[in-house]
């Protein structure tokens, strides 16, 4: 399973994010991975904010769906292109002002070209999860006819 490849490598999993651009630019980071499932940090950032001092929508909805795209490789078994079909946002409240955001998505079902995702995002820490904010279900499009990647700096588009 693919998780492996980051499970244990905080380098490893500063290079996946590092190779797709605006994850970079908003600075995640892979808090945590498992079968199928992740936990990825979004800093708070005052250039990101909202008038309630809390992360804005977007920033928050980005990191949703880059956390639907790692659970999704995390639950592979072979890697395959793949990209974003549907996503959809709930958002219950505003994130706390000038807190980091976590999100905690776990892909439930892979079924021919597609992989299901569903999490939440919240404003604890690492290991306690805080009060959800948003929730987050999508639906990621898997490319089998694509060749199987064996190189991770092939992997720029997941």
């Amino acid at each position: 399973m693919l998780y492996r490849y980051l499970e244990g490598s905080s380098e490893r999993r500063r290079d996946y994010i590092a190779m797709v651009p605006h994850s970079a630019a908003l600075g995640l980071q892979i808090v945590d991975v498992g079968l199928g499932r992740c936990v990825l940090r979004l800093p708070h950032w005052p250039a990101l904010a909202a008038n309630h001092g809390g992360l804005a929508n977007g920033a928050v909805s980005a990191l949703l769906d880059n956390a639907g795209g790692v659970a999704v490789f995390c639950a592979l078994e072979v890697a395959v292109d793949f990209s974003t079909l549907s996503l959809r946002v709930e958002f219950i409240t505003a994130p706390a002002a000038a807190m980091d955001v976590y999100a905690r998505v776990e892909c439930v079902r892979l079924a021919g070209r597609q992989a299901h995702v569903r999490g939440v995002a919240d404003c604890g820490d690492a290991n306690q999860p805080g009060q959800p904010f948003a929730t987050v279900s999508g639906v990621f499009f898997l490319k089998p006819e694509s060749k199987p990647l064996h190189n991770l700096e092939t992997l720029a588009n997941v």
